[in-house]
């Protein structure tokens, strides 16, 4: 027990560690880009006011335990260095206060306040110092320690037990606005220094609560004050985080404010190709702008190329945003500088008001996406929210979860579509297409609800649901016997960048005994070699197993002629509106015609999609089309009733 509560056996070596960690924290603070100003200067001084708590408590220990350095400081000079160690503890409490209030950007807003605040620590810094004229609440003992005169000495911890109870009370009103990796950090922070008071008292060691202090800010300098998380790289604006960040914590002090935002329009086209080092000289130029005319400083910069402000105690009808307006449209009609070259940029400008028309991030969120899509058809001066339709947004939240539980709530179904052959007269092949049903809504089209499973990242199972549907009707129903040879499944850009796509379709395939031939594979025009690495290593796995390719939708998008003889697939799908189109006029016709002969001369067969009439499928025949899918042979069908149209129409 002795070896425990005994200093001499730790105090210096804990004094020193506790020192090295403080001067580790101290060089990667300096070292940091600067983001959030006033939340880093505080920091700053945390480490500035830990530091000194450091030296001067290791050299009280060094003077406790070594002679010849009490032959070089007197024990006056010993008391110093003590008495300098508990201000700085006292002031490492109230410098803490301040840190926690800036990361939730609580502001003072009135002197008396910051008085109020303040209090506690002036309360224990001058008890602790009247110390030194009376002995009344610590004296010092002949061997130079400082000695507390219980119960009159607890008095001195006043504003310590204040600021834990304060600290406690916003970790816990303002958890929501912090991800939980900064709240649990906050939270040891916390812990850190709680624990330090006690093991101090217990073990009578100021070096075991300065250890714990440095480990706290530690932690801190690579989590709270990370500034890659709240600090783009590039424009050298806050980030999305930043800026979730701040919308979050102000909604949560109820407070008043507008977020102001400037798209710039074909940013993409502007910067695509251009070097990093240009491109940051751009954004940075419009950064350092904004933050000139921002009343709080703060601009953030987004990946869909937005800038924003949050201008506080302004609502968007304000003549002050008006009066942005008109600044920002002006500086916009000028050219920005990257590269040496004048750049000319356009900008539409939006707001949003809090919390009156905006009360939470998830729906500032969703309506900056809607603003994004009407930016497109906008030509007023700014964009306010009464301007939008915001129906849609509750109607996209229920699409998202019901997407989000389609399989577990048994909502999807495969439909299939039959393939004409000209050549045999039998319908030979199929196209597996997904219906989702809700007993609610009704059938939810896949143009709908598809995109939605991309983004929720639920795309990935369902298309394994529909790959197991599809090669269990291929092997335990009568499809094969009636002339089914293969059935088409379409491949999201989403699947084929899976690095286990391949080995899921293969282990699906020998689970039900498919042959490679009965499956063929559409993938999308917008497919070109070397988009990524890891969707050619797919295909080509699955060419290679002996899996066929199809492109679907042919002609509507990146059609390039020079690559048609390149793209690892088998037949080509010409999509339905090229199909209409070549019916309503004679040019649309010969561009059809041409593709069909070009696609052919190099060994490839076609699917002419969409066929509606007689008429239409007559002349797809006779141009050379090998395969035809469309409303005027069938519709998508389910499995059953599908089943029922082979077995009725591919009869010999």
């Amino acid at each position: 027990m002795e070896l425990i509560t005994s200093p001499e056996h730790y105090n210096v070596c804990f004094g020193i560690a506790s020192l090295l960690v403080i001067i580790v924290v101290l060089i990667v603070h300096l070292t940091e880009d600067a983001h959030n100003n006033n939340q880093r200067l505080i920091f700053g001084m945390l480490i500035y006011d830990a530091l000194i708590l450091n030296i001067a408590g290791l050299l009280h220990n060094i003077w406790l335990y070594s002679d010849s350095f009490k032959l070089l400081l007197p024990p006056v000079g010993n008391n110093f260095l003590v008495i300098t160690e508990k201000v700085c503890s006292y002031l490492l409490a109230y410098i803490s206060m301040v840190y926690v209030m800036t990361i939730f950007r609580i502001e003072l807003d009135s002197a008396m306040r910051k008085i109020l605040l303040f209090i506690p620590t002036i309360f224990s810094v001058v008890f602790f110092l009247s110390g030194i004229i009376s002995d009344f609440f610590f004296a010092f003992s002949p061997e130079g320690e400082l000695e507390y005169n219980y119960p009159q000495g607890a008095v001195v911890n006043f504003s310590l037990y204040v600021y834990f109870v304060y600290a406690a009370y916003l970790y816990v009103r303002y958890a929501r606005s912090l991800s939980s990796e900064k709240f649990i950090s906050l939270v040891v922070y916390y812990v850190l220094m709680l624990s330090g008071v006690p093991i101090r008292i217990i073990t009578k060691s100021s070096s075991i609560f300065e250890f714990s202090v440095s480990l706290a800010l530690l932690l801190c300098v690579y989590t709270v004050q990370n500034p890659g998380e709240f600090r783009d790289g590039v424009s050298g604006a806050g980030t999305k985080n930043a800026l979730n960040f701040a919308v979050s914590s102000s909604l949560l002090q109820k407070k008043i404010f507008t977020v102001y935002g400037v798209a710039l329009e074909r940013l993409d086209a502007v910067i695509g190709g251009e070097p990093l080092e240009a491109v940051a000289e751009l954004l940075s130029q419009i950064t350092f702008y904004l933050k000139q005319i921002s009343p709080s400083g703060e601009v953030y910069y987004t990946d869909d190329g937005h800038y924003l402000m949050i201008i506080y105690d302004v609502d968007p009808d304000d003549a002050f945003i008006e009066k942005i307006t008109e600044q920002i449209s002006k500086r916009f009609r000028d050219f920005w500088t990257m590269n040496g070259q004048d750049v000319k940029l356009f900008q539409s400008s939006y707001v949003i008001g809090f919390p009156d028309e905006v009360d939470s991030v998830d729906k500032f969120n969703e309506v900056k996406e809607v603003i994004k899509k009407t930016l497109i058809h906008h030509n007023r001066d700014i964009l306010r929210v009464s301007d939008l339709n915001l129906k849609h947004i509750e109607h996209d939240k229920k699409i998202d979860q019901i997407v989000k539980h389609a399989l577990e709530d048994d909502l999807l179904e495969v439909y299939y579509q039959p393939i004409f052959d000209p050549k045999t007269g039998l319908f030979s092949s199929c196209e597996a297409l997904l219906r989702l049903k809700n007993p609610q809504m009704g059938f939810i089209s896949p143009a709908v609800f598809m995109p939605v499973a991309e983004r929720n990242g639920m795309v990935v199972s369902i298309d394994s649901f529909v790959m197991d549907e599809v090669c269990n009707m291929i092997a335990n129903t009568d499809a094969v016997q009636n002339g089914l040879e293969y059935a088409e499944v379409n491949l999201s850009v989403v699947d084929c960048i899976q690095t286990n796509l391949s080995e899921n379709i293969i282990k699906t395939m020998e689970k039900h005994g498919v042959k490679p031939g009965q499956l063929n594979l559409e993938i999308t025009e917008t497919y070109e070699k070397g988009i990524s690495s890891v969707m050619d290593e797919n295909i080509a796995k699955l060419i290679s197993h002996g899996l066929s390719f199809s492109m679907d939708d042919f002609g509507t998008g990146y059609s390039n002629l020079d690559r048609i003889a390149t793209l690892p697939v088998e037949l080509f799908k010409l999509d339905k509106s090229i199909i209409q189109s070549a019916f309503e006029s004679e040019n649309s016709y010969m561009v059809m015609l041409n593709l069909v002969k070009i696609i052919k001369s190099l060994g490839k067969e076609i699917v002419a999609e969409g066929v509606e009439t007689k008429e239409q499928a007559e002349q797809i025949i006779r141009i050379g089309c090998d395969h035809i899918q469309g409303f005027y042979y069938a519709r998508p069908m389910p499995k059953n009733q599908f089943l029922e149209f082979l077995r009725e129409n591919n009869k010999h």
